[in-house]
């Protein structure tokens, strides 16, 4: 096996690991954002009075909670969707694809914008933000160094797949 075979390999190898972990981590999100979504008012309100119950040094904890059962529920199954075409890129990128990179990259480009966009600056979280632009980068440069960007012809890259 010469170096460019070894290199390809650990590469892959790089690159499945990082698609397990994110695979895990958008499900999860994915799985709570559904959650939010679908919890109707009474259980919202007994999740809000039992948080307001909770002793005095875990407040930040109710706090938070509370502000998360205040958002209306659209946002959440928007969320959700967004998180399922993240799942649907990774596919997508364990086969190889170039569409699945751009569209992974693209989701977690909305889910960035929609705290933004729809709840004001408070609900945004700079380390999450930079965390998922160098997840990003390195997918970029693990499928690059591996060919996936590499320009070929329609009829070879339809031969592929």
């Amino acid at each position: 096996m010469d170096f460019e075979d070894r290199k390809y390999q650990v590469n892959r190898r790089t690159l499945t690991v990082l698609l397990i972990v994110s695979f895990f981590n958008t499900g999860n999100s994915l799985l709570s954002e559904l959650l939010l979504a679908c919890s109707g008012p009474g259980l919202r309100e007994a999740m809000m009075e039992w948080y307001a119950q909770l002793p005095e040094k875990y407040s930040m904890y109710a706090i938070a909670m509370q502000r998360l059962l205040e958002v209306p529920q659209w946002y959440y199954l928007l969320v959700a969707v967004l998180d399922a075409a993240s799942i649907a890129g990774l596919v997508l990128m364990c086969h190889l694809r170039k569409s699945g990179f751009h569209c992974y990259t693209l989701s977690k480009l909305l889910l960035m914008l929609m705290p933004m966009l729809f709840l004001g600056r408070s609900h945004v979280s700079i380390g999450d933000m930079m965390i998922a632009v160098l997840v990003i980068a390195y997918y970029f440069f693990l499928m690059k160094s591996m060919g996936v960007f590499d320009d070929k012809p329609a009829e070879q890259e339809q031969m592929q797949g």
